[in-house]
């Protein structure tokens, strides 16, 4: 079983919109059309048995929209093997209302993107979605580090992730997009690796290709001791497709110095728990 528990689609009118405003944004190449029927078909292609699309709210105003049409896209999983989380803004006010529905149509969690939403995750806002979503047994995703794509401060970052965590009344399941903050990654080897906290792969490894250069990421050597140190049951498999193609990361994995037990619960049996899959 292989899930990439990190992926971005888009209807299929916006995609054709979004992607070009993307690509130009981050100075990348997008490996599908960002539409539902591409991922399903790369996602296949790849051996994937299961994609889970991430959506960004960029405003408030699209929370309800965007949310709309996660649902639909998991009423069709079954034939499509594509699931979606919902979306919060920190300036949604009525985020509890959104939560409940959310809950109640099935969706397993809500992304969180505070590069994208100008935000710091530490902020008071985005502590009482998280709450609340934790008090309704949803799972949150957040982008964490640097963005190609929006080159601000950093609004989520190891330091901030532990006062984020201090301030928290309900305990969940927290996942930190790109291996903990992406190019952050000494400072989470130091701070967050062994919490109770989970992290994905997503646009992370080997390296990526940005303005026709290669940009490096983590080796094979550092991805194993992250998971020594963080142990294999907290690491999710995740791509960030369009953005990375999902077989080489897949290889990547499976090329790693660690037991086929680990590799298998990476690939697919960490993220079939926390979406109560099995």
């Amino acid at each position: 079983m292989i899930i990439d528990f990190h992926t971005h689609a888009f209807p299929d009118t916006i995609a054709k919109k979004a992607i070009p405003i993307l690509e130009a944004n981050g100075k990348i190449k997008a490996h599908t059309n960002g539409t539902i029927s591409d991922l399903m078909e790369k996602s296949k292609n790849a051996g994937i048995d299961y994609s889970i699309v991430l959506p960004v709210a960029t405003s408030e105003k699209q929370v309800k929209s965007i949310n709309t049409f996660a649902i639909e896209v998991n009423n069709n999983y079954k034939e499509t093997h594509i699931l979606s989380f919902g979306g919060l803004h920190p300036n949604y006010i009525d985020y509890e209302e959104e939560i409940i529905r959310l809950k109640e149509s099935g969706i397993k969690g809500i992304k969180l993107h505070p590069q994208y939403q100008d935000t710091f995750i530490d902020d008071i806002k985005y502590v009482n979605i998280i709450d609340k979503a934790f008090e309704f047994g949803l799972i949150v995703i957040l982008h964490a580090g640097i963005d190609i794509g929006i080159p601000t401060e950093v609004k989520v970052t190891p330091d901030r992730v532990l006062k984020l965590l201090s301030m928290l009344k309900h305990k969940g399941k927290l996942v930190l997009a790109h291996m903990g903050s992406w190019r952050m990654w000494e400072e989470v080897y130091d701070k967050l690796l062994g919490l109770d906290i989970y992290i994905d792969t997503a646009f992370s490894l080997d390296y990526a290709i940005q303005d026709n250069k290669k940009i490096p990421l983590l080796t094979k050597e550092q991805v194993e001791a992250f998971i020594f140190k963080h142990g294999s049951d907290h690491i999710l498999f995740g791509t960030d497709s369009p953005w990375a193609e999902q077989r080489p990361y897949i290889d990547f994995i499976n090329g790693l110095n660690i037991s086929d037990i680990d590799k298998k619960s990476i690939l697919g049996e960490n993220a079939l728990k926390i979406l109560n899959m099995v």
